[in-house]
């Protein structure tokens, strides 16, 4: 996998855990659950910043 898809797949990734907090949060989940997709959503888009600053280095 090169760079640039991984960089793609973590976009990818970090938009659906995003969405899927969303999700739960319209409707209204626990907040144990909201906490746990928030820091789900949250790492996958520090995923997806380090490995495109990582390509900017490049």
């Amino acid at each position: 996998m090169t760079l640039e898809q991984s960089i793609d797949l973590a976009e990818l990734q970090a938009d659906m855990a995003f969405d899927a907090y969303l999700a739960a949060f319209d409707e209204d989940a626990h907040p144990e659950f909201l906490d746990s997709l928030e820091t789900e959503a949250l790492i996958a888009r520090s995923r997806y910043d380090d490995l495109r600053n990582q390509g900017l280095g490049h």
